[in-house]
């Protein structure tokens, strides 16, 4: 299975988007930047606690932690190409020092994000920093 190329994304990108619509836009231009990947739709990389399927692979290839992602929803795919944008391609050192909860809150997220989506987020990162084994804040 391929990762994702997700080095178009930003943080910073999003913080600068005028209003919630142009950053909606931007999370689903995000989200399709996530292949669909039949392979990864397997009860082992199953997420719990998102109301949407979504799956999450990780693996460490040269001391990084890459990840691999899938989901039907647009939306949860932007979101978890915005997170895992993040934490791709990163050593643990480097995952230790991301604080996930003022990244987003400083994006401006959680004041837009429906309950069910915040839940879908916060299963994610739960699920990649497990994976990962790193430090869950949120």
């Amino acid at each position: 299975m391929n990762c994702d190329n997700l080095a178009e994304i930003s943080v910073a990108q999003l913080m600068q988007a005028k209003g919630w619509q142009v950053q909606y836009r931007l999370i689903i231009q995000w989200g399709a930047l996530i292949t669909h990947k039949p392979e990864l739709r397997q009860e082992q990389y199953l997420i719990k606690g998102c109301e949407t399927s979504a799956w999450l692979s990780h693996s460490v290839q040269q001391d990084c932690h890459r990840f691999m992602f899938d989901s039907d929803s647009r939306v949860i795919n932007g979101l978890a190409a915005l997170l895992l944008s993040l934490m791709d391609k990163k050593m643990t050192s480097e995952l230790a020092q991301l604080d996930f909860k003022s990244i987003f809150l400083d994006a401006g997220l959680q004041q837009y994000l429906n309950p069910s989506r915040s839940n879908g987020l916060r299963a994610i990162i739960r699920r990649a920093c497990e994976l990962a084994e790193c430090a869950y804040v949120i």
